[in-house]
């Protein structure tokens, strides 16, 4: 028997409104050319009487953080989670119709898999009114599946992981599994990762005035957005910098450095909001008795790394504060401060996910998302590979230095939202990647692509990478 498996992640649904909502008409026409074609005779499939095709959406399918209503609490209940599924089914049926068309193919299979933005799939109640969502009965769970772990290996030489147990600010695992990955008894209430708490009391306020913050590629660093922040808006940047504080186990005063007026000079503002912002993630290391560090990530050099970061933004907003700064020193400190993009790096998440490969030689393949960037590293000394599927959500290429222009500077400033090529300077590049896996019943023989979905004519798909040893 032979076997594909589909991997895709981090699809964002929402509740169908801007600036949040990840998923749209144009991922939704890329969504069902993409299922039609993992369907009998697609051109995702092989033709072969006996193959299976599986499907795995592997964490931040759903957006339970972005959709409404905006809470603003550390835990999460069943019937919050409920409250704001029902927004995001509204908003979706296409969506969820599209898949029940999938499902019933014969020897078809979907398996979701849960992460930060949708650990709600947990509850039982969530699963249950998704069933509902794809009219798919109870009794066919094996086709229709919620996987219970954090981890979730279709065939023996595959591992799956969303990937943000290997990420500090959104790891999460007391209370849902044990350190064996054994998931525990389902809970009445789901205690959310400090990434979560940070997303609900600063990074909604900042995704609501700057949404491309959230969608540049490659990402935005959180100092070069603080940095930005006290140019753009001091006055929000003040208000994050509170609510964040607020959250310590022992609350401070926010911004006590400042003097009378220095919250309107960018520098003064930004070296306060990080030395908060600083406290603030201490204090987060203080309250999690679950963390442990990512086997293979080297934090000291992250952490110089960061140093080094903030002592070049630092020197950026001196020029731009100032006295007789100008519109040019603005521009010149904003270039300064996006700076020049780096290569593709693996993170805490792809070293967590190759710690593992090193672990389990018997796996050939490690897969997650989370990230938002796809990527393909093979380990140099095993016939192993690493995988991260990226987003389907809206992606535009970070500007270089010599690409801010004073027009450029005015829609960072003020974004027309969402962007389009009219309107906004910044380039959509939007790719709808999929892992792309062939392998026999066993997981022996496998072999595995990195793929984007293309929404053209004559619908296909590209392979970006494929695994080779």
């Amino acid at each position: 028997m032979s076997v594909t498996i589909l991997v895709v992640s981090d699809l964002h649904l929402a509740h169908g409104q801007q600036p949040f909502e990840g998923f749209t008409e144009q991922q939704q026409r890329a969504w069902e050319e993409f299922l039609q074609a993992a369907s009998p005779g697609g051109t995702l499939v092989e033709e072969r009487a006996d193959e299976t095709v599986e499907l795995v959406i592997n964490g931040d399918c759903f957006d339970f953080l972005a959709a409404a209503p905006l809470r603003h609490d550390r835990t999460r209940t069943v019937a919050q989670a409920l409250e704001k599924l029902e927004q995001i089914i509204a908003a979706h049926g296409a969506f969820f119709e599209a898949l029940a068309q999938f499902l019933r193919q014969p020897q078809r299979r979907v398996t979701f898999v849960p992460g930060n933005h949708d650990i709600e799939l947990l509850f039982p109640a969530v699963q249950q009114r998704l069933r509902q969502a794809v009219g798919w009965p109870a009794a066919s769970e094996e086709r229709l599946r919620f996987w219970p772990r954090a981890r979730y290996e279709p065939l023996s030489t595959i591992a799956i992981e969303h990937g943000n147990l290997y990420d500090f600010w959104n790891h999460r695992s007391a209370g849902l599994w044990a350190a064996s990955g054994e998931p525990l008894p389902p809970p009445e209430e789901i205690l959310l990762s400090a990434g979560s708490w940070y997303y609900q009391e600063a990074g909604a306020l900042i995704h609501r005035r700057f949404p491309y913050f959230d969608h540049l590629e490659p990402s935005l660093s959180y100092p070069r957005q603080m940095a930005l922040l006290s140019l753009f808006a001091p006055e929000l940047l003040c208000e994050v910098v509170t609510n964040l504080v607020g959250l310590m186990s022992r609350p401070r005063q926010p911004l006590a450095g400042l003097s009378r007026g220095e919250e309107h000079v960018a520098l003064r503002l930004f070296e306060e909001a990080m030395q908060d912002l600083a406290a603030f993630q201490r204090d987060m290391e203080r309250q999690k008795s679950d963390w442990q560090p990512v086997p293979g990530w080297d934090e000291q050099r992250a952490t110089a790394a960061t140093l080094e970061e903030y002592t070049l933004l630092r020197e950026a907003l001196a020029q731009a504060s100032e006295p007789t700064a100008t519109e040019r020193t603005l521009l010149e400190a904003v270039a300064r401060i996006f700076g020049r993009p780096a290569a593709r790096r693996a993170g805490p998440t792809g070293a967590g996910m190759q710690a593992l490969l090193q672990r389990e030689p018997r796996l050939r393949y490690a897969l997650a998302g989370h990230t938002h960037s796809w990527l393909v590293e093979s380990l140099a000394k095993s016939r192993q590979s690493y995988l991260n599927t990226g987003t389907w959500t809206r992606r535009l290429a970070r500007p270089a230095p010599e690409e801010i222009t004073p027009a450029t500077l005015a829609w960072l400033r003020s974004p027309d939202w969402p962007p389009t090529p009219t309107t906004s300077p910044l380039r959509e590049v939007t790719q709808y990647t999929f892992a792309l896996i062939r392998a026999s019943d066993d997981g022996v023989q496998a072999t595995a692509s990195l793929c984007a979905w293309e929404v053209r004519s004559q619908p296909a798909y590209r392979v970006l990478v494929t695994a080779t040893f």
